[in-house]
């Protein structure tokens, strides 16, 4: 038995550091794998259909906010949804953020492969590319990213709220390019009426690779069945609730991203 137990704990230990060499960056407590899409969603703010969204995997980023990400393998599209639950106010200072590490790199500041789409007051798209000391605005390839975001209800919340919507056309070509995961990724909205962030990983900045969470793996086949949208939220729920013992959600009072401190230096 004892030696049955120290051969299982040595396998455990060999995978951990398996696992550890592929994080190697972000926040290797926040990730997720990147599945197969079983369709192409309609880009255009809100749930066009009750499953268009259930081929990927839900992901807390506070008891206000959730995302799901998911690509196509032919095309190497790549699709993200967010909402914010509690949030019907259009103000100027509002914005959702998604950041991309390619190579998981991590760092305390952002690499020069490094992005950041920036949706500022719901209705201007901006791209940042990392300079190794902060961000610069890049401009997009054309027909590269397309978005939509409006107040909407959806299976993930009954009452009305802002939904995200917003899909990259080929993720291997382009101005934004990400390769087979590893990858770090940060996924972030801002309500500026009650000067709150929500974000995965939790607590994360836009401005340190180190903190965003992680797409450890990819699937070929879409998610599997039974994996349904209640487990999945209990389980991110429950790795929420264990950060917000050490971290509360992390106040943001700026109106502007800090992308914008590079133009002005």
């Amino acid at each position: 038995m004892k030696k049955v137990f120290a051969v299982t704990f040595l396998m455990f230990m060999l995978c951990s550091l398996l696992l550890i060499g592929i994080a190697k960056a972000g926040n290797s407590a926040y990730s997720l794998t990147e599945y197969q899409w079983d369709a192409v969603a309609t880009i255009d703010g809100k749930w066009t259909t009750t499953d268009e969204w259930t081929d990927g995997p839900v992901m807390t980023m506070s008891n206000n906010a959730s995302f799901t990400y998911n690509m196509d393998f032919a095309t190497y599209t790549i699709q993200w949804l967010v909402e914010i639950f509690n949030d019907t106010t259009t103000d100027a200072g509002d914005y959702w953020q998604i950041c991309l590490d390619p190579d998981n790199g991590g760092g305390t500041t952002p690499k020069t492969d490094d992005f950041m789409i920036e949706i500022q007051g719901h209705n201007t798209l901006k791209v940042y590319k990392g300079t190794g000391t902060g961000w610069t605005e890049v401009a997009p390839a054309a027909g590269e990213l397309t978005w939509a975001n409006s107040i909407d209800v959806s299976p993930w919340g009954s009452t009305p709220h802002w939904i995200l919507e917003i899909s990259e056309a080929d993720k291997t070509t382009g101005t934004i390019q990400t390769p087979q995961p590893p990858n770090g990724m940060r996924v972030a909205a801002y309500d500026a009426s009650s000067s709150t962030q929500s974000s995965w990983a939790p607590n994360s900045d836009e401005d340190i690779p180190d903190q965003w969470g992680v797409i450890a793996d990819f699937s070929q086949t879409p998610i599997p069945e039974g994996f349904s949208l209640l487990l999945v939220v209990l389980l991110s729920s429950v790795a929420l609730v264990a950060s917000f013992y050490l971290l509360r959600q992390r106040p943001k009072t700026k109106g502007i991203s800090s992308a914008k401190l590079e133009d002005i230096r």
